[in-house]
């Protein structure tokens, strides 16, 4: 066995541990700068991470650096936060296996509602529609579609 203590940063008390040799590692990512690797994590090409996934379930990241003098630190994070870094760093089969499904990439914007139409309103009509749509605090777009439907019962 072998024991990796986890301390809380601020306090710097004793918070837990777990065995280092009995936990799944995932590594960070990288790429090349054209003279450096550089970690995904961390933006750094002296900084890194790697996150760990202990026997009982925890999840812990541990933080490195290559300048002299820095600590290592290992720190408990959420599942939230380790579902995260997983992504970022390219283990999205692990996300998978851990967290569940994971969602499809859409791009920017709001999912399509229907088919996109085009319509010339007067000023002032468009007006009172930008109006009630703040009202309610709704876009634009919305408030068209409240109205149709309004109007059309």
């Amino acid at each position: 066995m072998n024991r990796v203590n986890i301390y809380d940063r601020e306090t710097q008390k004793l918070v837990g541990w777990f065995d280092i040799d009995a936990a799944e590692k995932f590594s960070e990512d990288t790429w090349f700068d054209g003279s450096n690797q550089i970690s995904k994590a961390t933006g750094s090409q002296w900084a890194h991470e790697a996150l760990y996934r202990t026997k009982g379930g925890r999840w812990v990241l541990n933080r490195w650096s290559q300048w002299q003098g820095s600590r290592e630190t290992w720190e408990f994070i959420s599942e939230t936060e380790a579902r995260e870094w997983l992504l970022a760093q390219g283990h999205d089969e692990a996300a998978k296996r851990y967290f569940g499904p994971i969602e499809e990439e859409r791009g920017p914007g709001r999912p399509e509602i229907g088919p996109a139409i085009q319509v010339r309103l007067p000023e002032d009509l468009l007006a009172a529609v930008d109006a009630r749509a703040d009202a309610e605090g709704v876009s634009r777009a919305e408030m068209v579609r409240m109205l149709l439907a309004e109007a059309l019962g």
